[in-house]
Order: C-alpha cells, then sequence, then structure tokens
C-alpha cells in the first residue's frame, strides 16, 4: 500500500512538472511570436511598399441605377483604387460598342485633367470627384471616386457598352479598368 502511494505521487509529480515545462515553453513561444512580429515592421512595410504598384484601380461600376438608359440619362459611375509613392495626374473613360463578332470599336472618351473636377466645356459636360482615403502606410492613399457621365454620344438601339477608365499619376503610369456592357441604352 505505500508503494502505491508513493507511486501515485511520484507520478502527479512528474505530471505537474511536465505540465510546468510546457505552461513555459507555451509561454515562451508565445512571447517571441509576439516579439518578432513588431520587431521588423518597419522593414516588412518598407518591402511590402516596394511591391506594391504605384497605381492601382480596383472596382468600377454603377450604383444604385438599373437600365436600360436614355440618352438623355446622366449616370453615376464610381470606382476605386490605390496609390503608393504617387500623385495623381490625368484620368479617362472610353465607351467602346459591344458587338456580336469582332474587336469592340471606341464610341465617346472624356478626358479629365485632375482626378477632382467639375462639369464643363472641356470634358463635355461631365464630372468627376475623388477622394483620398488614407491607410496604415505613410506612402499609400487608396481612394474612391464618383463620375457623372452624360450617355448623349451613344447610338441608342438596345445596344451595350463597355465602360474603360484609365487612371495615370502625374508621371504618367497607368491603370485600368473594364466593365463589359455596363449600360444598355434603349
Amino acid at each position: 500500500m505505500v508503494y502505491a502511494v508513493g507511486r501515485t505521487l511520484y507520478l502527479l509529480t512528474k505530471h505537474l512538472f511536465i505540465m510546468k515545462k510546457k505552461s513555459f515553453l507555451s509561454l515562451l513561444l508565445v512571447g517571441l511570436l509576439f516579439s518578432s512580429c513588431t520587431k521588423n515592421n518597419d522593414y516588412i512595410k518598407a518591402e511590402l511598399e516596394k511591391a506594391l504598384p504605384p497605381i492601382e484601380l480596383t472596382s468600377l461600376g454603377l450604383m444604385l441605377q438599373v437600365g436600360p438608359f436614355l440618352q438623355t440619362d446622366v449616370i453615376r459611375v464610381t470606382f476605386g483604387g490605390a496609390l503608393t509613392q504617387s500623385e495623381a495626374g490625368t484620368f479617362d473613360v472610353a465607351w467602346y460598342d459591344v458587338p456580336s463578332s469582332g474587336a469592340a470599336k471606341l464610341v465617346d472618351s472624356v478626358h479629365f485633367n485632375a482626378w477632382t473636377e467639375t462639369a464643363g466645356a472641356s470634358n463635355a459636360n461631365n464630372a468627376i470627384a475623388t477622394t483620398n482615403i488614407p491607410t496604415s502606410y505613410p506612402n499609400t492613399n487608396s481612394f474612391s471616386g464618383n463620375l457623372l457621365l452624360r450617355l448623349t454620344k451613344l447610338p441608342a438601339g438596345n445596344k451595350s457598352y463597355t465602360l474603360r477608365a484609365y487612371a495615370r499619376t502625374k508621371d504618367n503610369k497607368l491603370a485600368m479598368v473594364s466593365v463589359s456592357r455596363l449600360v444598355t441604352i434603349k
């Protein structure tokens, strides 16, 4: 009986020692992970920044509008993206027809000298407004924008049109996004 009690105490002590050892190793591992996450954070941000494109358009679409549209309509097109170590330059949009076969053909285009511009003669009475959104990276801004586009130059007849947006930086780096069959004109 004394042997059984002694053996039980021995196993219990051994088990507690192993648990303490595992707990200590677990805490040590967690501590290392936390310290390594913050240790080279600036280096990782700098390397990530180098890998990012200077300009990127990530979205383009209609908000709460459903076609088909009339030639007299003005649509609101939203877009978004990011700039890294760059400044906004010019912005262009182009409408292409959607033929049943063959290559798409340019129907109309609008040039904006800046990413925020009111409607006027120089842009065929279309408008663009862009808002920069700060990010956690010092040299990167995301942006969100709206285009007010007149459809007067798109021929009618239940035809569909693709919209392409071209964003350029001041040093002429380009990003493009396109939406096929964005609008249909009655």
